[in-house]
């Protein structure tokens, strides 16, 4: 049986018995993070543990294909069902494991659902463990970000694939990506904003936090391990199959790189440079 088939199979069963069994699931979990942060890797090493349902970013397929619809350019259009609903009918594929899913904070603008709202939603609907897995270093998400967009179309690297050098020129008036348009020090600073803010809402909940310098870059299972605790299940063996997609430093990577250290000089994101 090919995998794509033995996928239906198992969706099917999935949703056959999945509303039978969730009253047997011991929890829900929503990850949010930046992107360009180490959560593909670590989406992968968690659905390679058997209690757990890991469905991804769940929003992302329909943004995808508004891009798509678009001949690649990002283009925000309505979204084409309630969020919430979406996220219920999804919940019942996990049967009586972990179900879990990602969510970037600026996808509450395109679903167009404040980010307050929502967790309250989650809150309705039985999730019981919040992870935030945020990188410091938010300047290379920026331009791992535009070389996804512009260059590549390349979001992860197999393990053991050899990794090439790309350059791309970083507009400090006007850096596009997660659909949107801005300056380089608004990019940065609506990122301040977004992770305090949820910090904020999510400081009474059961909460991890995470970062990809200290819990992904050097070794992905440390962080894999740390979901795990905190979820109390017992770690699984599991293979990291994805590896870094920019390794370089951002010297190298940006052309422009000294009109982007002009841009940042003197700022609180000045450091982000010195990788």
């Amino acid at each position: 049986m090919g995998l794509k088939i033995r996928k239906k199979a198992d969706t099917l069963i999935r949703r056959m018995i999945g509303p039978f069994s969730g009253g047997k699931r011991p929890g829900n979990i929503v990850m949010y993070h930046i992107g360009r942060c180490g959560s593909g890797v670590l989406a992968s090493l968690l659905r390679q543990h058997k209690r757990i349902y890991w469905d991804g970013e769940l929003y992302t397929p329909v943004f995808a294909r508004w891009r798509d619809e678009n001949n690649g350019v990002e283009t925000v259009k309505e979204f084409p069902e309630d969020p919430v609903k979406r996220l219920e009918k999804r919940m019942v594929l996990a049967c009586s494991s972990f179900y879990g899913f990602e969510i970037k904070p600026f996808h509450h603008r395109l679903i167009r659902c404040p980010v307050e709202t929502f967790i309250n939603n989650l809150d309705s609907l039985g999730f019981t463990h919040f992870i935030i897995l945020d990188r410091r270093n938010r300047l290379r998400k920026i331009v791992s970000s535009v070389i996804a967009h512009e260059r590549t179309g390349i979001y992860h690297s197999a393990q053991g694939e050899k990794t090439a050098l790309n350059q791309v020129a970083v507009d400090p008036d006007d850096v596009r990506i997660d659909f949107s348009a801005k300056p380089l020090l608004e990019c940065l600073s609506d990122y301040d904003d977004q992770f305090d803010s949820l910090r904020n809402l999510l400081k009474t909940r059961n909460l991890l936090e995470l970062t990809y310098e200290d819990d992904i870059q050097d070794d992905p299972e440390k962080g894999y391990q740390r979901v795990c605790r905190f979820l109390e299940i017992e770690p699984q063996n599991v293979s990291v199959r994805l590896s870094r997609t920019n390794p370089f430093p951002l010297r190298d990577m940006i052309e422009n790189f000294s009109e982007v250290e002009g841009a940042l000089s003197g700022t609180p994101y000045e450091w982000m440079l010195k990788d």
